[in-house]
């Protein structure tokens, strides 16, 4: 029997004491930069404390969770620290999001004290939500004698992210310091190299953001606040011949573009670094010969282990593998298990991904049945061992590198975001009780999208307004490519949906069922593709995928 198991290092420290200690080395080193403005280490400290100081006076203590609802920026790395500093955790809301889902957000959080820039203020005041600005944290006078910060373990909550739930509610997962120390200090994941410069284009709400802010701040490197919602090609190839940009992050559908629309944007480039996905071997091949010196990293990891569990640096032959491209070896502070029936296989069999180490989440928000659902105890070697059943599936080699296979459920990974369908079709019935139904279908392109199918609702709603109604509830990654009705749903003789006799009334009968294309072999087209899907350039292709990469 195999798992790979992980030496212990030194995440015994919290996001912001690391951070400080970074601060102290690299005072007058610029911490974050945008294309007006920069702002050193020492400066960014200073205002987080003075930051911290004015929400412990607001009630913030450790365990409160603080709601942010802002955009990239400098300011919002400040107050970040700032509430990581006071001793609680922050919860980051997308000002794009619809109102009614960020108001259920914010009501779940049960928050002391609400914060928002001056994009999130124009969200929350139309809605009457009580909140403080950045500017006014801004303008807080540090205090007239000195307060002791509370201590923190790095066992608290430091963050929390928000992910699509099966339930049909998004769930709020409760990520620990140590969660993200473990990949940045002392050692980080990957070298960074001598001050390092990171695009910072991520969406504020996933992990991905942490990857970008948390890997320069506890690096001493440069994170480039990305300020356009989305991050297109002639912005890559500015930050890199204006700014100095070393590192970038991409899911491998808007690297698939890039690459072959695109790929001399990421000349200069030192790393880049894919996750949310598995990458196309023939994109990975494309920005290898073309570009040998960049480095080129795949890393694979679900929210509950924050960021990455494993990466795996892409070389020569590796997008020649029939296997495809590894998900790679585990990260510092991490141990993989390829488990079935909750006990180890042996290298090269198949099995579930159970996930151990610190980089696991504490469990989620207000729910304990789930909570205990997925975070369970496993026996390995004789020890009794805490992980997380990720739902993957995927196998072990004999070096102990994990080859990711697929979902085992329902779940979609869709440019980088996880998707449970059940959040959507919640949304569905909440609209008429349409019984719906969702499927990812891939397009030209080979990129999954989500397209809805649902009988036909009484009232005369059409495909669009459901389309429309579905922006207001879900963020736009959630919301169905395509809608299409039905009179009745078709069914098999166990009473179950006929899946494949939906995708072939409607002309997706050449998808294939995982909605997944085989990178690097023909992916066929979908039939009954509008004209304008046709003749898409690669420039609007790179619009759409960026567009659902920022979010």
């Amino acid at each position: 029997m195999r798992s790979t198991r992980y030496d212990r290092v030194n995440s015994e420290t919290t996001i912001h004491d690391a951070f400080g200690q970074v601060a102290r080395e690299f005072p007058h080193r610029v911490a974050v930069v945008t294309a007006t403005r920069a702002v050193t280490y020492a400066e960014l400290a200073a205002r987080a404390r003075r930051t911290a100081h004015h929400l412990v006076g607001h009630g913030v203590r450790p365990g409160s969770v603080v709601p942010v609802l802002a955009r990239r920026s400098p300011d919002l790395a400040a107050t970040l620290l700032g509430i990581l500093m006071a001793g609680g955790a922050y919860g980051i809301l997308d000002v794009r999001w619809p109102l009614a889902r960020i108001t259920r957000l914010l009501h779940e959080m049960r928050p002391a004290i609400v914060l928002a820039d001056a994009a999130g203020s124009a969200r929350l005041d139309p809605a009457r939500i009580d909140h403080t600005t950045f500017a006014t944290l801004g303008r807080a006078a540090p205090p007239a004698m000195p307060v002791d910060l509370p201590r923190v373990s790095p066992d608290s909550c430091a963050t929390v992210f928000w992910t699509s739930g099966s339930t049909g509610v998004p769930r709020a997962v409760l990520s620990p310091h140590r969660a993200t120390t473990r990949l940045f200090a002392p050692r980080a994941f990957l070298s960074f190299g001598d001050h390092p410069v990171m695009i910072h284009a991520a969406a504020v709400a996933w992990d991905a953001f942490t990857l970008e802010l948390w890997g320069m701040l506890l690096s001493g490197g440069t994170a480039v606040v990305h300020e356009d919602d989305l991050l297109l090609p002639p912005a890559i190839r500015t930050y890199v011949r204006d700014l100095g940009a070393t590192h970038l992050f991409l899911t491998p559908s808007l690297f698939d573009v890039i690459a072959y629309g695109d790929i001399t944007c990421l000349g200069g480039l030192r790393t880049v670094l894919l996750g949310g996905d598995k990458p196309s071997p023939a994109s990975c091949r494309r920005l290898l010969d073309t570009f040998p010196d960049i480095e080129l990293y795949n890393g694979y990891g679900p929210v509950e282990s924050c960021v990455f569990a494993t990466v795996h640096r892409i070389t020569g032959d590796d997008p020649d593998k029939a296997s495809g491209i590894p998900a790679g070896l585990p990260v510092p502070g991490t141990a993989l298990h390829v488990i079935r029936d909750g006990v180890p296989v042996r290298p090269g069999e198949p099995g579930d991904i159970a996930i151990a180490g610190t980089g696991l989440a504490l469990g989620y928000l207000d729910a304990p049945e789930q909570t205990s659902s997925a975070f369970r105890h496993i026996t390995v070697e004789g020890t009794r061992t805490r992980v997380y059943l990720t739902g993957d599936q995927g196998r072990l080699d004999d070096a102990g590198v994990l080859h990711f296979i697929g979902r085992r459920d329902t779940q979609l990974k869709i440019a980088g975001h996880r998707i449970e369908p059940a959040e959507i079709e919640s949304a569905v019935r909440a609209l008429g009780g349409m019984r719906p139904v969702i499927l990812p279908i891939p397009d030209r392109n080979g990129t999954p999208r989500i397209v809805l199918f649902a009988e036909r609702p009484a009232g005369g709603m059409t495909e669009m307004e459901l389309q429309g109604h579905l922006r207001e509830t879900l963020p736009h990654h959630l919301v169905p490519t395509r809608v299409h009705f039905v009179s009745s749903m078709p069914l098999l003789e166990n009473t179950k949906i006929d899946r494949r006799e939906l995708w072939a009334r409607f002309g997706y009968d050449r998808a294939r069922r995982t909605g997944f294309p085989n990178h690097g072999r023909h992916t066929p087209r979908i039939g009954k593709e509008s004209k304008d899907e046709h003749e898409e350039s690669h420039g609007g292709e790179i619009l759409r995928r960026a567009r659902i990469h920022s979010e």
